[in-house]
């Protein structure tokens, strides 16, 4: 794929990037991590939404890890707060198989792991949208990968919004590596030749509509717009840590 600078720029671009998955789609919710950008697209697309198409609700869903940084728990907080009564809520906390980088001796960990309760991070957040045990959504199964929880919500979504056809939104962006950068550019289940829409399942799509962003677009949507953020890129910053450095995932990744 090689770079190619249009006449228009990545806002206008999203804009009708928005307006293709608003008139395709008839179920769009957002996966939204804590990090810059989701967070952004977040921020874009319910402004999207509110100018052109304010009957529609977005769903939001937040795949919590239990063992991430406080300030990351603090945004996603006071963004499902702010939100609650204008998206459709979504936040998982379920044992799922989450790589490690923390162990010699396990190539997993579990979130919300209800085997060891007494040695959890922190508590289970409690709030009517949080879906945990005894309770989980269909489809889920007991320590499924996180990859598979979050591909499996989808087809729940669907169904829970009379199985018609959905779409989830990532802040996926090529420039984060070049694993990212080749999903794009070889990418097999398309959707109308568009490379950042791929199917999942039966009428269930995942897209990455700013694919093409970069690190300093998302500052300067947050900055343009006055979004909140994660409050930990500050911290990062604060340390000496470059852009592109700022990761926000969980420690043990």
């Amino acid at each position: 794929m090689v770079r190619q600078y249009q006449e228009e720029n990545v806002y206008e671009a999203l804009q009708k990037r928005f307006h293709y998955l608003f008139e395709e789609f008839e179920n769009i919710y957002i996966s939204f991590s804590g990090g810059k950008d989701s967070g952004v697209l977040l921020n874009l697309l319910l402004d999207f939404k509110r100018r052109h198409y304010p009957d529609r609700v977005i769903g939001l869903f937040h795949q919590d890890f239990e063992a991430q940084y406080s300030v990351t728990t603090e945004y996603v907080e006071s963004t499902f707060q702010r939100l609650e009564q204008e998206v459709d809520p979504y936040w998982v906390c379920l044992p799922m198989a989450t790589r490690t980088a923390v162990s010699s001796y396990e190539m997993y960990w579990y979130p919300w792991d209800d085997m060891k309760r007494d040695i959890w991070v922190r508590p289970m957040p409690d709030h009517p949208y949080v879906i945990k045990l005894p309770d989980p959504f269909h489809h889920y199964r007991y320590r499924m990968s996180q990859e598979d929880l979050a591909k499996q919500f989808g087809r729940f979504y669907k169904e829970q919004h009379g199985n018609r056809k959905t779409v989830c939104l990532l802040g996926m962006r090529a420039e984060e590596s070049l694993q990212r950068y080749s999903g794009f550019l070889n990418r097999k289940y398309g959707y109308n030749g568009e490379c950042w829409i791929t199917k999942q399942f039966k009428d269930v799509w995942s897209a990455s509509p700013i694919y093409d962003w970069t690190n300093s677009d998302v500052w300067t949507a947050n900055f343009k717009f006055g979004y909140e953020y994660n409050k930990l890129y500050d911290l990062y910053y604060k340390a000496g840590l470059k852009p592109s450095q700022m990761r926000v995932a969980s420690p043990f990744n």
